[in-house]
Protein backbone atom coordinates (compact mmCIF):
# COMPACT_ATOMS: atom_id res chain seq x y z
CA UNK A 1 0.00 0.00 0.00
CA UNK A 2 1.35 3.21 -0.44
CA UNK A 3 0.61 6.71 0.86
CA UNK A 4 0.85 10.58 -0.77
CA UNK A 5 -0.41 13.88 0.01
CA UNK A 6 -3.71 14.77 -1.47
CA UNK A 7 -1.83 18.40 -2.12
CA UNK A 8 -4.50 19.47 -5.43
CA UNK A 9 -3.80 22.74 -6.76
CA UNK A 10 -0.75 22.87 -4.01
CA UNK A 11 1.29 20.38 -6.47
CA UNK A 12 2.06 23.42 -8.67
CA UNK A 13 3.08 26.21 -6.17
CA UNK A 14 5.74 29.03 -6.79
CA UNK A 15 7.37 31.50 -3.78
CA UNK A 16 7.28 34.98 -3.59
CA UNK A 17 9.74 36.24 -1.18
CA UNK A 18 8.69 37.40 2.05
CA UNK A 19 10.51 41.40 1.54
CA UNK A 20 8.28 41.47 -1.43
CA UNK A 21 4.97 40.99 1.03
CA UNK A 22 6.97 42.95 3.76
CA UNK A 23 7.87 45.63 2.16
CA UNK A 24 5.94 46.30 -0.74
CA UNK A 25 2.93 45.02 -0.41
CA UNK A 26 1.42 48.31 0.61
CA UNK A 27 3.39 50.60 -1.65
CA UNK A 28 3.46 48.62 -5.60
CA UNK A 29 -0.11 49.49 -7.16
CA UNK A 30 -2.28 46.21 -8.84
CA UNK A 31 -0.48 46.39 -12.63
CA UNK A 32 2.42 45.83 -10.36
CA UNK A 33 1.81 42.97 -8.45
CA UNK A 34 0.14 41.32 -11.37
CA UNK A 35 3.76 41.65 -13.37
CA UNK A 36 5.77 40.27 -10.16
CA UNK A 37 3.44 37.32 -9.78
CA UNK A 38 3.47 36.03 -13.35
CA UNK A 39 7.28 36.28 -13.47
CA UNK A 40 7.60 34.32 -9.77
CA UNK A 41 5.09 31.92 -11.49
CA UNK A 42 7.87 31.69 -14.43
CA UNK A 43 11.04 32.13 -12.72
CA UNK A 44 14.09 31.74 -15.03
CA UNK A 45 11.88 32.05 -18.22
CA UNK A 46 12.52 35.37 -20.47
CA UNK A 47 9.34 37.16 -22.33
CA UNK A 48 8.86 40.16 -24.46
CA UNK A 49 6.53 43.18 -23.90
CA UNK A 50 4.51 42.29 -26.55
CA UNK A 51 3.82 38.55 -24.33
CA UNK A 52 3.61 40.56 -21.16
CA UNK A 53 1.34 42.79 -22.72
CA UNK A 54 -0.85 40.11 -24.01
CA UNK A 55 -0.67 37.80 -21.02
CA UNK A 56 -1.11 40.42 -18.51
CA UNK A 57 -4.10 42.22 -20.62
CA UNK A 58 -2.18 45.79 -20.49
CA UNK A 59 -3.47 47.74 -23.50
CA UNK A 60 -2.72 51.04 -22.47
CA UNK A 61 0.77 52.79 -23.92
CA UNK A 62 3.01 52.83 -20.91
CA UNK A 63 1.53 50.42 -18.76
CA UNK A 64 3.50 47.60 -18.82
CA UNK A 65 6.64 50.05 -18.45
CA UNK A 66 4.69 51.50 -15.19
CA UNK A 67 4.21 48.09 -13.53
CA UNK A 68 7.83 47.23 -14.44
CA UNK A 69 9.64 50.16 -12.90
CA UNK A 70 7.96 49.72 -9.19
CA UNK A 71 10.30 46.41 -9.51
CA UNK A 72 12.91 47.50 -11.20
CA UNK A 73 13.82 50.73 -8.89
CA UNK A 74 14.02 48.21 -6.43
CA UNK A 75 16.33 45.33 -7.67
CA UNK A 76 13.24 42.85 -7.77
CA UNK A 77 13.30 42.27 -11.90
CA UNK A 78 15.67 43.47 -14.41
CA UNK A 79 15.39 44.99 -17.66
CA UNK A 80 17.24 44.34 -20.93
CA UNK A 81 17.34 46.93 -23.68
CA UNK A 82 18.55 45.14 -26.48
CA UNK A 83 17.71 44.93 -29.96
CA UNK A 84 16.08 41.92 -29.92
CA UNK A 85 14.20 41.70 -26.72
CA UNK A 86 12.10 43.93 -24.28
CA UNK A 87 11.41 43.66 -20.63
CA UNK A 88 12.82 40.58 -19.48
CA UNK A 89 12.47 38.73 -16.00
CA UNK A 90 14.98 38.69 -13.18
CA UNK A 91 16.43 34.75 -13.36
CA UNK A 92 17.76 35.92 -9.96
CA UNK A 93 14.51 37.15 -8.23
CA UNK A 94 16.51 37.27 -5.15
CA UNK A 95 19.62 39.29 -6.34
CA UNK A 96 19.13 43.34 -5.67
CA UNK A 97 21.73 44.05 -8.64
CA UNK A 98 20.13 45.63 -11.43
CA UNK A 99 21.25 45.10 -15.02
CA UNK A 100 20.66 47.79 -17.64
CA UNK A 101 21.41 48.84 -20.93
CA UNK A 102 24.13 51.82 -21.42
CA UNK A 103 23.22 55.17 -20.33
CA UNK A 104 22.39 57.34 -22.90
CA UNK A 105 24.76 60.47 -23.43
CA UNK A 106 24.43 63.39 -21.97
CA UNK A 107 21.80 65.99 -23.94
CA UNK A 108 23.26 69.08 -24.23
CA UNK A 109 21.39 71.99 -22.38
CA UNK A 110 19.26 73.92 -24.58
CA UNK A 111 16.26 76.40 -23.73
CA UNK A 112 13.07 74.31 -24.25
CA UNK A 113 11.38 75.23 -27.70
CA UNK A 114 9.49 71.81 -28.29
CA UNK A 115 7.52 69.12 -26.11
CA UNK A 116 9.84 67.16 -24.35
CA UNK A 117 10.94 64.05 -26.12
CA UNK A 118 8.96 60.79 -24.64
CA UNK A 119 11.36 58.64 -23.13
CA UNK A 120 11.13 55.17 -21.95
CA UNK A 121 10.68 53.49 -18.25
CA UNK A 122 13.35 51.13 -19.62
CA UNK A 123 15.80 54.14 -20.37
CA UNK A 124 14.34 55.85 -16.79
CA UNK A 125 15.36 52.38 -15.11
CA UNK A 126 18.81 52.46 -16.71
CA UNK A 127 19.33 56.29 -16.01
CA UNK A 128 18.89 55.63 -12.34
CA UNK A 129 20.88 52.67 -12.18
CA UNK A 130 23.70 54.10 -13.45
CA UNK A 131 23.08 57.35 -11.82
CA UNK A 132 23.18 58.20 -8.35
CA UNK A 133 21.75 61.70 -8.92
CA UNK A 134 19.34 60.64 -11.23
CA UNK A 135 18.48 57.80 -8.41
CA UNK A 136 18.17 60.27 -6.00
CA UNK A 137 16.07 62.72 -7.59
CA UNK A 138 13.86 59.74 -8.67
CA UNK A 139 13.58 59.06 -4.69
CA UNK A 140 12.53 61.93 -4.00
CA UNK A 141 9.97 62.63 -6.63
CA UNK A 142 8.56 59.01 -5.19
CA UNK A 143 8.37 60.48 -1.71
CA UNK A 144 6.80 63.19 -2.18
CA UNK A 145 4.29 61.58 -4.42
CA UNK A 146 3.52 59.53 -2.38
CA UNK A 147 2.89 56.50 -4.39
CA UNK A 148 5.14 54.47 -6.94
CA UNK A 149 5.49 57.20 -9.66
CA UNK A 150 3.52 56.49 -12.79
CA UNK A 151 4.58 57.09 -16.71
CA UNK A 152 3.45 60.64 -16.83
CA UNK A 153 5.58 61.52 -13.44
CA UNK A 154 8.38 59.42 -14.73
CA UNK A 155 8.31 61.63 -18.31
CA UNK A 156 7.93 64.85 -15.91
CA UNK A 157 10.76 64.11 -13.76
CA UNK A 158 13.22 63.51 -16.52
CA UNK A 159 11.68 66.26 -18.96
CA UNK A 160 13.31 68.90 -15.91
CA UNK A 161 16.56 67.09 -16.79
CA UNK A 162 16.80 66.28 -20.37
CA UNK A 163 14.47 69.18 -21.58
CA UNK A 164 14.47 71.78 -19.42
CA UNK A 165 18.50 71.22 -18.27
CA UNK A 166 17.93 71.50 -15.29
CA UNK A 167 20.85 70.11 -12.67
CA UNK A 168 19.67 67.44 -10.27
CA UNK A 169 20.09 69.69 -7.22
CA UNK A 170 17.76 72.60 -8.91
CA UNK A 171 15.45 70.05 -10.29
CA UNK A 172 15.16 68.60 -6.44
CA UNK A 173 14.04 72.20 -5.10
CA UNK A 174 11.88 72.83 -7.72
CA UNK A 175 9.98 69.75 -7.12
CA UNK A 176 9.78 70.33 -3.21
CA UNK A 177 9.13 74.10 -3.78
CA UNK A 178 5.80 72.99 -5.82
CA UNK A 179 4.83 70.23 -3.06
CA UNK A 180 5.10 72.66 -0.23
CA UNK A 181 2.75 75.26 -2.13
CA UNK A 182 0.37 72.31 -3.19
CA UNK A 183 1.15 73.00 -6.79
CA UNK A 184 1.91 69.69 -8.05
CA UNK A 185 -0.08 69.50 -11.81
CA UNK A 186 2.57 68.69 -14.60
CA UNK A 187 1.73 71.74 -15.76
CA UNK A 188 2.07 73.97 -13.41
CA UNK A 189 5.98 72.12 -12.71
CA UNK A 190 7.05 72.22 -16.31
CA UNK A 191 6.20 75.97 -16.65
CA UNK A 192 8.03 76.85 -13.76
CA UNK A 193 10.78 74.65 -15.13
CA UNK A 194 11.03 76.70 -18.00
CA UNK A 195 10.79 80.11 -16.14
CA UNK A 196 14.24 78.86 -14.27
CA UNK A 197 15.77 77.50 -17.66
CA UNK A 198 15.21 81.01 -19.20
CA UNK A 199 16.46 82.60 -16.17
CA UNK A 200 19.39 80.11 -16.00
CA UNK A 201 18.57 79.17 -12.46
CA UNK A 202 21.37 76.61 -12.66
CA UNK A 203 22.40 76.72 -9.18
CA UNK A 204 21.39 75.73 -5.66
CA UNK A 205 22.26 79.35 -4.73
CA UNK A 206 20.23 81.16 -7.61
CA UNK A 207 17.25 78.52 -6.82
CA UNK A 208 16.86 79.16 -3.21
CA UNK A 209 16.95 82.70 -4.31
CA UNK A 210 14.21 82.57 -6.92
CA UNK A 211 12.51 80.14 -4.60
CA UNK A 212 12.01 83.04 -2.09
CA UNK A 213 10.73 85.38 -4.35
CA UNK A 214 8.09 83.04 -5.41
CA UNK A 215 7.28 82.31 -2.06
CA UNK A 216 6.92 86.32 -0.86
CA UNK A 217 4.74 86.81 -4.61
CA UNK A 218 2.28 83.62 -3.47
CA UNK A 219 1.79 85.79 0.13
CA UNK A 220 0.99 88.52 -1.84
CA UNK A 221 -1.84 87.35 -4.10
CA UNK A 222 -3.36 85.67 -1.43
CA UNK A 223 -3.16 88.66 0.73
CA UNK A 224 -4.35 90.86 -2.33
CA UNK A 225 -7.14 87.95 -3.42
CA UNK A 226 -8.52 88.39 0.35
CA UNK A 227 -8.54 92.17 0.04
CA UNK A 228 -10.80 92.48 -2.93
CA UNK A 229 -12.96 89.22 -1.55
CA UNK A 230 -12.25 87.53 -4.96
CA UNK A 231 -12.28 83.85 -5.54
CA UNK A 232 -10.48 83.51 -9.10
CA UNK A 233 -7.16 83.56 -9.90
CA UNK A 234 -5.64 86.92 -10.40
CA UNK A 235 -4.89 88.35 -14.05
CA UNK A 236 -1.68 87.26 -15.53
CA UNK A 237 -1.29 90.79 -15.46
CA UNK A 238 -1.67 91.32 -12.05
CA UNK A 239 0.68 88.52 -11.32
CA UNK A 240 3.25 90.32 -13.70
CA UNK A 241 3.13 93.88 -11.50
CA UNK A 242 3.78 91.29 -8.49
CA UNK A 243 6.39 89.51 -9.71
CA UNK A 244 8.03 93.09 -10.53
CA UNK A 245 7.43 94.53 -7.03
CA UNK A 246 8.77 91.62 -5.36
CA UNK A 247 12.11 91.34 -7.75
CA UNK A 248 12.31 95.08 -6.40
CA UNK A 249 12.76 94.05 -2.72
CA UNK A 250 9.40 94.61 -1.76
CA UNK A 251 7.09 92.98 0.78
CA UNK A 252 4.03 91.93 1.41
CA UNK A 253 3.70 94.40 4.05
CA UNK A 254 4.92 97.47 1.71
CA UNK A 255 3.01 96.10 -1.54
CA UNK A 256 -0.46 95.78 0.97
CA UNK A 257 0.82 99.53 2.37
CA UNK A 258 0.17 100.30 -1.52
CA UNK A 259 -2.82 98.52 -2.05
CA UNK A 260 -4.19 100.86 0.43
CA UNK A 261 -2.67 104.04 -0.50
CA UNK A 262 -4.13 103.30 -3.94
CA UNK A 263 -7.76 103.07 -2.33
CA UNK A 264 -7.02 105.93 -0.13
CA UNK A 265 -5.94 108.43 -2.94
CA UNK A 266 -8.11 107.60 -5.80
CA UNK A 267 -10.76 105.50 -4.33
CA UNK A 268 -10.74 102.08 -6.50
CA UNK A 269 -8.20 99.48 -6.84
CA UNK A 270 -5.43 100.11 -10.10
CA UNK A 271 -2.23 98.15 -10.09
CA UNK A 272 -1.40 101.03 -12.47
CA UNK A 273 -1.38 103.72 -9.54
CA UNK A 274 0.23 101.37 -7.21
CA UNK A 275 3.00 100.68 -9.47
CA UNK A 276 4.04 104.37 -9.49
CA UNK A 277 3.88 104.46 -5.69
CA UNK A 278 6.01 101.11 -5.31
CA UNK A 279 8.09 102.81 -7.97
CA UNK A 280 9.01 106.11 -6.11
CA UNK A 281 9.71 104.18 -2.80
CA UNK A 282 12.42 102.25 -5.33
CA UNK A 283 13.71 105.14 -6.28
CA UNK A 284 13.76 107.43 -2.76
CA UNK A 285 15.22 104.02 -1.10
CA UNK A 286 11.88 103.31 1.11
CA UNK A 287 11.71 99.91 2.13
CA UNK A 288 9.73 100.13 5.55
CA UNK A 289 6.61 101.15 6.29
CA UNK A 290 8.35 103.42 8.91
CA UNK A 291 10.32 104.85 6.37
CA UNK A 292 7.32 105.30 4.18
CA UNK A 293 5.69 107.57 7.18
CA UNK A 294 9.35 109.17 8.27
CA UNK A 295 9.04 110.41 4.59
CA UNK A 296 5.47 112.11 4.57
CA UNK A 297 7.12 114.05 7.70
CA UNK A 298 9.78 115.27 6.24
CA UNK A 299 7.70 116.10 3.13
CA UNK A 300 5.24 117.96 5.22
CA UNK A 301 7.58 119.44 7.14
CA UNK A 302 9.53 120.46 3.76
CA UNK A 303 5.80 122.71 2.75
CA UNK A 304 5.41 124.03 5.96
CA UNK A 305 8.47 125.64 6.08
CA UNK A 306 8.44 126.81 2.17
CA UNK A 307 5.06 128.08 2.69
CA UNK A 308 6.22 129.95 6.22
CA UNK A 309 8.61 131.20 4.50
CA UNK A 310 7.12 133.02 1.28
CA UNK A 311 4.51 134.00 3.76
CA UNK A 312 7.71 135.85 5.80
CA UNK A 313 9.17 137.16 2.53
CA UNK A 314 5.91 138.65 1.62
CA UNK A 315 5.13 140.40 4.98
CA UNK A 316 8.65 141.99 4.86
CA UNK A 317 7.72 143.25 1.72
CA UNK A 318 4.55 144.75 2.88
CA UNK A 319 5.90 146.12 5.89
CA UNK A 320 8.71 147.72 3.56
CA UNK A 321 6.24 149.35 1.16
CA UNK A 322 4.47 150.99 4.77
CA UNK A 323 7.73 152.16 5.96
CA UNK A 324 8.41 153.63 2.85
CA UNK A 325 5.24 155.25 2.70
CA UNK A 326 4.89 156.65 5.91
CA UNK A 327 8.74 158.16 4.84
CA UNK A 328 7.56 159.85 2.00
CA UNK A 329 4.06 161.14 3.00
CA UNK A 330 6.40 163.05 5.90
Amino acid sequence: MKYSLNAGEWNSVFAVPSSVVDKYLKLAGGNSLKLLLFLLRHGGEEFSEERLNSELGFKERGELEDAALFWIQRGIIRFDNGADSGLVSAAEIRDTTVTVAETPADKPKARPTVKPVYVSSGEVAGRIASDKEIEMLFAEAERLYAHPLRQRENQLVISLIDHYGLPVGVALMLLNYCFKVDKTSPSYIQTVAADWSEEDINTIELANARILSLEKQNGVEGRLREAMEMTTKLSVKMRRYIKTWTDWGFDEKMIMLAYEKTIDQIKEWKPEYANKILESWKSEGISSPDAVEQAAQQRKQTVMAGTNSKSSFNMNNEMNKIINRYKSEN
